[in-house]
């Protein structure tokens, strides 16, 4: 499992819900995951949401 946290106004934030909710492939560093949670993190400035992803079956990670 891999962790990655984004700044709100990124558009990877769009990417991020859209492959959450239609249970698509997103693509972190060149390798393929699935979305598996989101959380926001933080209030005002320190705002961040929180990816939780998982790599797709049968693709190693280092």
């Amino acid at each position: 499992m891999r962790i990655i946290r984004v700044l709100p106004n990124s558009k990877a934030v769009d990417a991020l819900c859209i492959c959450y909710e239609n249970k698509r492939v997103y693509t972190h560093d060149g390798k393929p995951y699935f979305v598996t949670d989101l959380e926001v993190e933080g209030r005002g400035r320190s705002t961040r949401l929180m990816a939780k992803l998982e790599p797709v079956f049968g693709e190693a990670t280092a």
